[in-house]
């Protein structure tokens, strides 16, 4: 499991394109349950355990946190309209 992406790995299989793509499909009142039954399914994210790797990414830059068990992005992860 690599966290950039390599010559072998493209960035979308990378954890940071993992994390770019939780951010984007991140919706309002999810869990960590919720959003992986959403992404599951997607063979970029494939694993339970590059999933879990990506959100912890999310949270050591502080672009994601926990509000009362909901996912919430934090203003470095919010998406301009």
């Amino acid at each position: 499991m690599t966290i950039l992406p390599t010559k072998y790995i493209p960035l979308d299989f990378s954890i940071l394109g993992v994390a770019s793509i939780i951010v984007q499909e991140i919706q309002p009142n999810d869990t960590v349950s919720t959003l992986w039954d959403r992404l599951s399914t997607d063979e970029r994210v494939r694993t339970f355990n590059r999933f879990a790797a990506a959100l912890t990414l999310l949270f050591a830059v502080r672009a994601l946190e926990f509000d009362g068990g909901v996912l919430c992005l934090t203003s470095l992860g919010k998406k301009e309209k």
